[in-house]
């Protein structure tokens, strides 16, 4: 019977989510059992907060998910399996699963029913937004690590500074680019930003290095030489 890595993905295949499935390929690449890999994508239910002694509490409310979450949510599923297919990990190798309610006990409930051996799931990171939802709802990822009955890696992206070097490459291949390109019309993506302008000691692109591009492209975005779109749940930077 295969092994199963159960690889938690949101909705909007973010960074988190496009490092975590580019670290279960690492690991099934680097791995000398085969394994399957049960994707799984939760839309939650709605939540609702109040005030109690200044400070701020609140529950899930169940209900079922709109036609647009649903298929937000099937289109990101079918997104992350064509990332692993790409990847070389064979369509008989992938299970996908859709969910509704807590994000955490889903993933988790999803693990026992599969008989995962291992979980992946993405931190997203210390934006303001992301700091605020912590606050309020807890870390999804976080309280995967405490429920779970198997082992968790979290994936989180890393901050700028962190690998320096390689985001500084990045963002200078792609502005070279764009010099020598200024009358294209030009569409940017993290793995192909990887791809592309590797740098000559490494020999394919990792998740360092995507995440790197990544690290490179968002800042590119901020300071407003690319604008930033999600097309179908996937992140572009269009010089426009």
């Amino acid at each position: 019977m295969d092994k199963r890595i159960l690889l938690g993905i949101d909705q909007q295949i973010s960074p988190a989510t496009q490092l975590a499935l580019h670290t279960a390929c690492d690991f099934i690449e680097q791995a000398s059992t085969h394994w399957c890999v049960v994707l799984i994508c939760v839309i939650p239910g709605s939540y609702a907060a109040s005030p109690s002694l200044g400070m701020y509490s609140g529950q899930y409310l169940q209900s079922p998910p709109t036609h647009e979450q649903r298929d937000r949510a099937e289109r990101a599923l079918r997104k992350a399996r064509s990332e692993l297919e790409s990847s070389g990990i064979a369509a008989g190798q992938i299970e996908m699963q859709l969910r509704v309610g807590f994000p955490a006990e889903e993933i988790v409930k999803a693990a026992c029913e599969s008989g995962a051996q291992f979980i992946i799931v993405g931190s997203r990171g210390h934006s303001a937004a992301q700091t605020l939802r912590r606050f309020v709802v807890g870390s999804i990822s976080r309280r995967v690590l405490q429920l779970a009955p198997c082992p968790v890696m979290i994936v989180a992206v890393p901050k700028a500074q962190r690998p320096e070097d390689l985001v500084t490459w990045y963002e200078k291949a792609i502005l070279g680019y764009l010099q020598e390109n200024t009358n294209a019309l030009t569409v940017f993506t993290s793995q192909e930003v990887a791809r592309k302008f590797i740098p000559p000691n490494k020999k394919r692109a990792g998740r360092k290095e995507i995440a790197a591009a990544t690290v490179a492209l968002e800042q590119l975005a901020s300071n407003g030489l690319l604008c930033r779109h999600d097309v179908q749940g996937e992140l572009r930077y269009v010089n426009d």
